[in-house]
């Protein structure tokens, strides 16, 4: 019989190292299971969070483009008189262009307008559209008490990089802005 220094408890060791050796075999194989499943999710949520970012900025440009429309349509009531030449058609053609020159200019993702536009005078996405209110003849009156208030709506088409379940794959976003009139005069020069 071979001598053995350690006696039954060299085999001992030898059969708890090697059992931690197929526990290691098999925890490295279902961390790997565990990261096939975990790591798509993860991939889901930061494209998630990405596109919401997209959406919010979306959001933000469509919003400041109708703000730039109406502030320029409240800026002076005479800009509203029919009477004696008929400003209206005028000034909401400047009102478009501007809001379409913002969005453009923000480089809002998906801005659309129609072959041959120059100069950004109308877009198809976003889409634009005024009122005036009280639309009446006393609007273009500067001591109209309460002013008329421009109101200007920009309706944008979202599209998410992908298809999620349970979200569209365009999503509308309406801006609206409201702006007093106001008949500002200019300061008179500095003597």
């Amino acid at each position: 019989m071979h001598w053995q220094p350690w006696g039954d408890g060299w085999r001992a060791i030898r059969d708890i190292i090697g059992s931690l050796r197929f526990r290691r075999l098999t925890a490295s194989g279902q961390s790997v299971v565990e990261f096939a499943l975990v790591v798509p999710m993860m991939i889901l949520i930061v494209v998630a969070i990405a596109d919401f970012g997209r959406m919010y900025v979306s959001a933000v440009a469509v919003e400041a483009s109708a703000r730039e429309a109406a502030d320029f349509g409240s800026f002076h009531s005479t800009n509203w008189a029919t009477t004696p030449i008929d400003n209206r058609t005028v000034i909401v053609q400047q009102m478009e262009r501007r809001a379409c020159t913002s969005a453009a200019g923000s480089h809002l993702e998906g801005y659309a307008e129609p072959a041959g536009t120059v100069g950004h005078a109308t877009c198809t996405n976003p889409t634009f559209s005024y009122t005036l209110e009280p639309d009446n003849a006393t609007c273009p009156d500067p001591t109209t008490d309460p002013s008329c208030v421009v109101h200007v709506h920009l309706d944008y088409t979202f599209r998410t990089l992908f298809a999620f379940p349970l979200i569209p794959n365009t999503i509308q976003i309406g801006r609206d802005s409201r702006f007093r009139m106001q008949d500002l005069v200019a300061p008179p020069p500095a003597p």
